[in-house]
């Protein structure tokens, strides 16, 4: 399953790309588009016990996942060879894996920027509205754990929690629940005045959150890419 984006690139040792795991809201993020005369672009695997190789340009690194020119995928910041990246289809289908720096290049800042936050946001178990009233972004969310599993809906163990609230945007970003004048950081759900405590980023078609897990019942959580719900 795919990764994420920033305005623009940035260094890091060059291992860190190979270590394209689960989803991490935390780390800095950009937002590319892939940029190929080739009619696609597939996702390549990273080192394993059968592929110690990977990634590289062998076939057996190369999945079956791809992107064509045009897509755009949110990378981990890295200047290695590979980038480990998320895509997320119109329907919600995410993708994750290693794309080769060749085949992207980085969407302006310009273009990050001009993003609208207004819409219909979803993840899998998870929906987030944004509306801006005048200079303000109202947040309104609400999301579960368990309700695409049927055994757990039967024992009603779905568990669920809300996102709310309002703020000014800082670049890219919206701060709910906390000062980030005060912190970087999101407060743990104990120092959180309201106990719930979100940063939305925005970066182009993709909404980036990372909550404290404080916003619901067990196993709950907001954080994830998001894209507009079709209409």
């Amino acid at each position: 399953m795919p990764l994420f984006a920033a305005a623009a690139l940035f260094a890091e040792p060059a291992h860190s790309a190979f270590e394209c795991g689960a989803f991490d809201a935390s780390k800095k993020l950009s937002l590319v588009r892939m940029d190929s005369k080739a009619p696609k672009v597939n996702f390549f695997a990273g080192p394993s016990k059968k592929t110690p190789n990977c990634p590289s340009s062998d076939a057996a690194c190369r999945l079956k996942a791809f992107l064509t020119p045009g897509d755009e995928a949110l990378i981990e910041a890295s200047d290695a060879p590979f980038a480990c990246a998320t895509y997320v289809s119109a329907r919600g289908t995410e993708t994750a894996g290693l794309l080769p720096r060749e085949a992207i290049r980085p969407v302006t800042p310009e273009a990050v920027a001009s993003a609208k936050w207004d819409g219909k946001w979803r993840r899998t178990e998870a929906k987030i509205v944004l509306k801006t009233r005048g200079d303000v972004v109202k947040v309104s969310g609400n999301a579960t754990y368990g309700a695409e599993d049927p055994e757990r809906v039967k024992r009603g163990a779905v568990n669920s929690g809300e996102l709310d609230g309002e703020a000014k945007p800082r670049g890219n970003t919206l701060a709910i629940g906390y000062d980030p004048d005060k912190s970087a950081e999101l407060p743990t759900p104990e120092a959180a005045k309201d106990s719930c405590a979100a940063r939305l980023s925005l970066y182009g078609r993709y909404l980036v959150v990372e909550d404290n897990l404080g916003c619901g019942g067990m196993n709950v959580s907001f954080s994830g890419v998001y894209v507009r719900a079709a209409k």
